[in-house]
């Protein structure tokens, strides 16, 4: 992108706009107030300036433009966010030609998988208005008329082609069909496609920007005619990987989820698809669910960005506590705090919403730590005390390893050291055999600090004045000479931005600019006044 096109986005765009659809702000003189999303505040020191198009926090240091602020909160990279806000400016931008840039035909390729894919779902959702025995279905699933409509809900026919004649006559070719992931090539009928999705509920999955990328379908009835070779047909069956859709990276429901896990500060993680709109359905909207892959590194990072604490809300039974241990160990790993709720045995987060919201919602709630909830979970699975003590050693102490508090490991080992009803030495010689366990694909977590923070109080007070106020830099004349306001510029001019912020932040709602720069340059007057006082005695 060139940085022309940057600066119209930059231009069309208001910084504000985009800001408040993530925080709530009220107007502070010339910039917008509010609590940082980037940590916990009770009192706002977060900025907005319209005027400069920069945001700033001062309490935690975050600071920059729309567009790393669109990155920060959304997990995304650089060109997806210019390209998102290039859509909503009307910015047309020009293709450059790059070893690490699409080419036209590319861009023009995926653009046409994006239509196959909303095409597909305006198809499964009309189809879905005409079956009053699936929707009657998920009626008795628990799911809402209001749900089924705003998840996009859909129902592929129990045929063979269905979609692939409706994409067709629509004007989509056979490999775009496929390449989108809604067909499979027929190794019998060289040239022919058929229906990937068959006598299945669908729910879209869509991208950060809530455009649909791919599909997952739940089992509802078979293709009629169809051969039995013995086999029960997969519960679900999802979009392969394609261009649009990478499961190690897409999370079902994060589109809709992230203002309020960002919000919240918590995030809670669900098996399913019916999990999941349900959870959102009772009350959980910082719910999300995998979509067809295990938990991964990439997820976890893009997590990580939002939140780091983490709700593993498992599935009451085997499968789920195995899958469970892993996931909270990768969690641990990288830094969350984990916890899980306690499901009723042979009940799943879909069937408490169903039979009471406010159960689902309390299990959440009161969610113990995974080394708590794995340490009775695994108990029934053990015959006598030995055997439990196996599986503690093997299971639950490299989640206790994982851990990156030093306090809560004292904590975790008291009380396996209890369970085990032996002493917490012997634990913690267990422990320490165990070598720290390290995620190296994990990005570095980077902590920022305000770049003012190694500035005096006269400093501050200066370039307040001098960035912050049109006439400061005249004013400031009656205390200093041109050679020292001078130097002043250049001393502060890296931190010319924050001191700007810090200027309209003491501004505020109800106080008007000209008052504020007096009351700071009389405050300035009588430190200037009284080191020079002092000068004279040294």
């Amino acid at each position: 992108m060139a940085s022309d096109e940057i600066q119209q986005i930059k231009d069309r765009i208001n910084i504000v706009d985009i800001v408040g659809a993530y925080v709530p702000l009220r107007r502070a003189g010339r910039s917008y107030a509010g609590r940082c999303p980037f940590h916990k505040e009770r009192t706002p020191s977060f900025h907005v300036s319209p005027e400069r198009g920069t945001y700033k926090c001062f309490g935690c240091g975050e600071g920059g433009d729309v567009f790393s602020f669109l990155q920060k909160m959304d997990g995304t990279d650089f060109p997806t966010v210019v390209k998102q806000l290039a859509e909503k400016a009307g910015v047309k931008l020009v293709p450059r030609s790059n070893a690490h840039t699409a080419t036209p035909e590319q861009k023009e390729h995926d653009e046409r998988l994006r239509e196959v894919c909303e095409e597909a779902i305006v198809f499964f959702e009309r189809t879905l208005s005409e079956r009053k025995d699936v929707l009657d279905y998920l009626k008795n699933r628990g799911v809402q008329d209001e749900t089924v409509s705003a998840w996009r809900l859909g129902y592929a026919p129990a045929e063979w082609e269905a979609l692939c004649r409706h994409l067709v006559s629509t004007g989509f070719s056979k490999g775009d069909i496929v390449d989108a992931g809604f067909a499979i090539k027929s190794e019998k009928k060289p040239g022919e496609i058929f229906d990937r999705f068959r006598g299945r509920i669908t729910f879209p999955i869509f991208d950060l920007s809530s455009k649909p990328i791919a599909v997952s379908g739940r089992f509802f009835e078979k293709v009629p005619g169809q051969k039995e070779d013995g086999s029960e047909p997969a519960k679900y069956v999802n979009s392969p990987e394609t261009v649009l859709f990478k499961k190690s990276r897409v999370l079902y429901g994060l589109d809709r989820a992230r203002v309020h896990i960002r919000t919240l500060d918590c995030i809670v993680l669900v098996e399913g698809q019916f999990d999941l709109i349900l959870a959102h359905q009772s009350g959980l909207p910082f719910a999300v669910a995998l979509s067809g892959t295990a938990l991964t590194l990439e997820h976890l990072v893009i997590l990580g960005r939002l939140s780091k604490r983490l709700v593993l809300a498992l599935d009451a039974d085997q499968a789920g506590v195995r899958s469970g241990l892993k996931s909270a160990h990768m969690a641990l790993t990288a830094g969350f705090e984990v916890k899980v709720p306690s499901f009723p045995e042979g009940k799943d987060p879909a069937d408490l919403a169903r039979e009471n919201p406010e159960l689902l919602k309390a299990a959440v709630r009161t969610s113990k730590s995974a080394i708590e909830f794995f340490l009775d979970a695994l108990r029934p699975g053990a015959k006598d005390s030995r055997a439990y003590t196996k599986i503690v050693e093997a299971a639950v102490l490299p989640l206790v390893a994982a851990t990156q508090s030093a306090i809560e490991q004292e904590q975790h080992l008291r009380l396996i050291a209890n369970r085990l009803g032996v002493s917490e030495q012997a634990v913690r010689v267990e422990l320490h055999k165990r070598p720290m366990p390290v995620l190296e694909e994990l990005s570095p977590q980077v902590h920022t600090v305000s770049v003012e923070s190694g500035l005096s109080p006269l400093q501050k007070k200066v370039g307040m004045l001098l960035f912050g106020w049109e006439v400061g830099k005249e004013r400031l004349g009656t205390l200093f000479s041109e050679q020292e306001i001078a130097g002043y510029e250049r001393e502060l001019q890296p931190h010319a931005e924050d001191l700007r912020f810090r200027f309209d932040a003491e501004v505020g709602e109800h106080t008007d600019e000209e008052t504020v720069a007096r009351d700071i340059l009389g405050e300035l007057e009588k430190q200037v006044h009284k080191e020079r006082f002092k000068m004279k005695f040294l």
